[in-house]
């Protein structure tokens, strides 16, 4: 299971007159908050909805405290996937990659976190994004 994140139409109307102050360096700009602040705070808002199934069961390694992810960097956008992928990596978080299907004996139910955690943070990542380009505008026209 992944979750893929890319700018919105009409998100990118917003940033518009933005845009158009920074003409020659906007995608470096846009790429360089997504592809670390963006998917690094989509990330956080995933694990927030992470389940763990047995809290009191002995100290072992679990996605929700640790990162779990990887991410893979688009042109104005990002994917976000679960490391290892399967039970037979170590380090893997296999219990990550089909959690919407239900699968497992300490997972029966469907979870769908990756797309709560995904939808929960876009205003969030909006909102970063506009500071990162006036914080940038601010420097390059003082």
């Amino acid at each position: 299971m992944s979750v893929r994140y890319e700018l919105d139409h009409s998100e990118l109307e917003q940033l518009e007159d933005k845009f158009k102050r920074i003409p020659n360096n906007v995608e470096n700009i846009i790429n360089s908050y997504l592809h670390k602040d963006g998917a690094e705070h989509t990330a956080e808002a995933i694990t927030k909805f992470i389940r763990v199934s047995d809290p009191w069961a002995p100290k072992s390694r679990h996605a929700k405290t640790t990162k779990w992810w990887t991410i893979d960097k688009e042109n104005l956008g990002f994917t976000l996937k679960p490391k290892g992928g399967a039970a037979n990596k170590p380090k893997s978080f296999d219990y990550l990659v089909f959690p919407n299907e239900g699968r497992g004996p300490r997972n029966p139910l469907e979870q769908r976190f990756m797309e709560r955690g995904l939808s929960k943070s876009i205003n969030d990542i909006m909102n970063g994004l506009n500071e990162h380009i006036d914080q940038y505008l601010e420097e390059e026209f003082k």
